[in-house]
């Protein structure tokens, strides 16, 4: 545990959700009134013409707003992605910054942390990330087959409905780091000032998953949440989970527009093989991270017991 005073530790954790959640809220909902406002104003001048010099009724002009709803919600629909990614980069600003003040605060109080493991070990989660995303999108294609989930199959379908570099953008980059910089970064983090690992990873990552909006993703968030916050442990920085969630993204993205996985499921041996030897891979990536030595920094205090390999 990393003791750092906060007067409040609860809106130190609070704060920041809400402030995240609101961000969100308010960079998504201006952008919708930016899509809706021209769709709106046409409907407007459409019946001003139709009425002549009558003044339109209220009732008139709400059937007319009714109807441009249905264009307008396509739209909203068809740059959903866009938005998403405004969302994200508007986000940045306030985790950017929540990130750094913590960071800072560390060192000025001294706090124990493990060494940051060196570029040459990130080729374990160079191969986890392209091996778990092939195994991880096979499985949950799989899944759907057993278990439909509508909400699941609309996310999808409206998140490749986007352009290649949007998506390598928005869902491959910018996404990840507004969220690792929010539930790794913050949250996780200061859950850490006072809690162990599985207490700060359990709660970061139930909240990482409660930002995704049907079962399937919330449990393969969830799952991967923990996974990101134990990277974040191991190798003693940021980058870890970072580089990871950025190959799952963009490895989902680029996979699916080469082809990969609609070869893949063209025969269910072929998915079955993918997730066999994906999951063997990661298998393999994970004991040798697992093993990795982590060596504390000299300002280690002898009297900390809280374990930093939760899995030896």
């Amino acid at each position: 545990m990393n003791q750092i005073y906060r007067k409040s530790p609860f809106w130190s954790l609070a704060g920041p959700m809400f402030g995240y959640l609101a961000i969100q809220f308010a960079v998504q909902f201006a952008a919708q009134l930016v899509i809706e406002m021209p769709y709106a104003m046409r409907a407007y001048a459409e019946i001003l013409r139709g009425s002549g010099d009558t003044v339109p009724s209220m009732q008139e002009l709400l059937n007319s707003y009714m109807q441009t709803l249905e264009p307008a919600f396509e739209a909203i629909v068809r740059y959903q992605i866009e938005i998403a990614t405004l969302s994200a980069l508007g986000t940045i600003v306030l985790t950017g910054i929540l990130f750094a003040r913590d960071r800072k605060l560390e060192q000025k109080a001294g706090v124990i942390l493990p060494e940051r493991a060196p570029l040459s070990k990130y080729w374990t989660v160079v191969i986890f990330g392209i091996a778990g995303c092939i195994a991880a999108t096979c499985l949950m294609a799989m899944v759907q087959l057993a278990f439909y989930d509508e909400q699941y199959q609309q996310t999808a379908q409206i998140t490749y409905s986007a352009g290649l570099l949007v998506q390598i953008i928005g869902l491959g980059i910018v996404t990840p780091v507004a969220e690792e910089l929010m539930f790794r970064g913050v949250l996780y983090k200061r859950f850490r000032e006072r809690q162990g690992f599985w207490y700060s990873a359990l709660w970061s990552s139930l909240l990482f998953s409660f930002m995704h909006s049907n079962t399937t993703q919330m449990v393969y968030t969830f799952l991967l949440g923990v996974l990101l916050s134990y990277l974040y442990e191991k190798f003693g920085s940021f980058k870890a989970p970072l580089v990871l969630h950025i190959l799952l993204n963009t490895g989902s993205v680029v996979f699916t527009e080469l082809g990969v996985f609609r070869y893949l499921a063209g025969s269910p041996a072929r998915m079955a093989g993918a997730v066999i030897a994906g999951a063997f891979l990661c298998s393999v990536m994970f004991v040798v991270i697992q093993r990795m030595p982590v060596r504390i920094e000299s300002r280690l205090n002898t009297n900390d017991t809280d374990r930093h390999d939760m899995f030896s």
